[in-house]
């Protein structure tokens, strides 16, 4: 076994984990903050009460566990759904950034913003490491 085909079978069982852990972390996640808005809330402590933003963002939360669901089906799906993996990159980065933006104003800090930020800066690495970034990688 050479050394690129060993990385691209480790790079497709690690994609086939981010596509199994999306599943599961946005179909636990997404459907609570569309049925049910104060629950996540309440747990995370969280100071927005924004019950439409909230329903948005759960919406979108549970289609990218749909789409990763089905991406689950086969090699070909995985690698057709590969743009779900750039565009949460992309959000989860911009998130994180107007996330400590409001921890750093000190106007709004609960342990809950932390959890989310760290959250999302260690998903966001774990994306990226999905990710066939060279043209041999995949």
């Amino acid at each position: 076994m050479t050394g690129g085909n060993g990385s691209g079978e480790k790079l497709k069982r690690w994609r086939k984990f981010m596509y199994a852990y999306n599943t599961a972390m946005c179909f636990s996640l997404g459907p609570p903050m569309i049925v049910y808005q104060k629950l996540p809330r309440a747990i995370l402590k969280w100071p927005y009460e924004d019950p439409v933003m909230m329903g948005i963002y759960g919406t979108i939360v549970t289609s990218v566990g749909a789409c990763s669901a089905a991406a689950l089906r086969s090699e070909e799906a995985q690698e057709r759904f590969l743009p779900l993996f750039l565009v949460q990159i992309l959000y989860k980065t911009m998130t994180c950034a107007l996330l400590a933006r409001e921890i750093k104003k000190r106007e709004v800090n609960t342990w809950g913003l932390h959890l989310i930020l760290w959250f999302f800066v260690a998903y966001v690495i774990m994306l990226c490491g999905a990710q066939p970034w060279r043209k041999d990688a995949g």
